[in-house]
């Protein structure tokens, strides 16, 4: 299969075909299985968008299955507050020749350039998942920050299931991405599920945590360290969904 699809690219090219190509930046990209269980993957790109149509394209939650062929459903099951919505994604993961379908039920907290979502486990295929997303601007350009960690809640092979995983976390990570740029490059509006982007600001500024407008709604941060035992090789020039050894 790899095969044909590199001949295919080689006889486009010779046809004078080119398939279009991302602007996005990779600044880092790498994927480890810590000794606790979690897959985690950190990334940070920049994107030739602009970073409220960037921001506008990630809240609009129903359309994701657009920006990566790995989801398959995607819904806002509701609006608990006005910063917060439960949604619902169903995946499609594939590890080598094992693939499932993965259901997940996450809240989103919705901050000015951030997102921090956290999986209800007891209404989801994993055990564990928490993944934030940080937006900044640099030279008119977005800079996305991304950190994922997942503890998964199914059986994968035991030899190779971890690359596996890590390899799908990386993959998936930069099509969404990739596709988030294209479609915030298009220009048009993106309808936002009961929120509005933040403006955009000027200039390189740091992204601040803005405190939600109710009291006592604390989300947990994915910014935890945690000591990693394998680790996969990436590399930086270029939720979906987890698995576990048992």
């Amino acid at each position: 299969m790899r095969f044909e699809l590199r001949w295919l690219l080689l006889s486009l090219g010779m046809l004078g075909i080119h398939l279009p190509a991302h602007a996005l930046e990779i600044e880092r990209a790498e994927a480890l299985y810590t000794d606790d269980k979690h897959f985690q993957f950190e990334f940070v790109a920049l994107l030739d968008a602009p970073v409220n149509k960037v921001e506008a394209v990630l809240r609009d939650y129903e359309k994701y299955p657009q920006l990566d062929g790995r989801i398959l459903e995607a819904h806002v099951l509701e609006r608990p507050a006005e910063y917060a919505v439960i949604l619902s994604t169903t995946l499609r993961a594939c590890f080598g020749p094992f693939c499932r379908n993965v259901r997940r039920i996450e809240r989103v907290e919705e901050y000015p350039l951030e997102l921090k979502a956290v999986t209800d486990p007891a209404r989801s295929d994993v055990k564990f998942g928490e993944t934030r997303t940080l937006l900044s601007v640099s030279e008119g350009r977005t800079r996305v920050s991304y950190r994922t960690s997942i503890i998964p809640g199914f059986w994968i092979p035991a030899i190779a299931g971890r690359r596996w995983m890590l390899n799908e976390l990386r993959e998936a990570t930069i099509e969404l991405f990739g596709n988030v740029e294209t479609k915030a490059k298009e220009g048009g509006e993106a309808h936002i599920d009961g929120a509005k982007p933040a403006a955009e600001p000027s200039g390189d500024e740091p992204t601040q945590d803005a405190e939600p407008p109710a009291p006592g709604t604390a989300t947990p941060s994915a910014q935890g360290a945690e000591k990693p035992s394998e680790q996969s090789t990436e590399t930086p020039s270029a939720q979906s969904a987890g698995t576990q050894d048992r």
